[in-house]
């Protein structure tokens, strides 16, 4: 979905959300047997939707969850939008960014109990790795470690490169890898979170490297929603540099 969606179009997605995701326990009369597949496809839908739109965050009351349905049952009725409708759409974005913005403030605070937690991780973690022999660190913040000396040359930040890499958390949880998928990746050296590029300028094509990252170089306190990667997590990469491309 583009980010220039509209506010009205989200708060439409958001009350469709909020049909599927209540749908399940709304008592409505009529349902069909909960062990049908289907419904269960369709109940499974709903649950998604309200998982990762953060509805839970937003407080709505049963009250206004019941006038959400009765909405929802007026619009399936009607085969056009009512005039007295749209005459409700500026108090509808008013209320939607007010919604939206609990949300925003509890993640936020839930993002930032979580992060102070995985940076103390993570700093009692570099602090054991920095004695071990053949582990550098960058004035940056990054350490690495070189498995392989290569013989070719270094990347530069306006470069692109390609290669393998395997991503892990200080706990060995793998996120991401190109080893796994057995394809190797490309991308602009400008394009990647800092500690990982500023890792490669470290390593020679045809080498290996071991790149340990902080938050502040990786993805900080607002990783992507859902991943594995959590807000304040370091990160490690080992990589294999296969080219400069050019």
């Amino acid at each position: 979905m583009s980010k220039h969606t509209s506010l009205t179009r989200k708060s439409a997605m958001l009350v469709a959300f909020v049909l599927l995701a209540t749908f399940q326990t709304s008592g409505l009369k009529g349902a069909e047997d909960a062990k049908t597949p289907d419904k269960q496809v369709f109940e499974a839908i709903g649950v998604m939707f309200a998982q990762g739109s953060g509805l839970a965050r937003m407080e709505f009351s049963e009250t206004e969850i019941i006038h959400i349905l009765n909405g929802i049952k007026r619009g399936i009725q009607l085969k056009e939008m009512p005039e007295d409708v749209r005459k409700l759409q500026p108090a509808i974005q008013t209320i939607m960014r007010g919604k939206m913005e609990v949300a925003q403030k509890a993640q936020a605070k839930v993002s930032s109990k979580a992060a102070t937690a995985n940076k103390a991780k993570a700093a009692k973690y570099f602090s054991s790795i920095e004695k071990q022999e053949g582990i550098q660190k960058d004035p940056s913040g990054f350490y690495y470690e070189i498995l392989k000396e290569g013989n070719g040359d270094m990347p530069g930040m306006n470069d692109t490169v390609r290669l393998h890499y395997h991503g892990t958390l200080i706990d060995g949880t793998i996120f991401d890898s190109s080893v796994d998928r057995g394809q190797p990746a490309s991308f602009p050296m400008r394009g990647v979170i800092k500690g990982f590029s500023g890792g490669l300028t470290k390593c020679k094509v045809g080498g290996k490297i071991r790149i340990y990252i902080p938050s502040e170089l990786g993805y900080g306190d607002n990783p992507r929603p859902g991943g594995k990667i959590k807000p304040g997590d370091a990160l490690i990469f080992e990589c294999e540099l296969l080219e400069i491309v050019k």
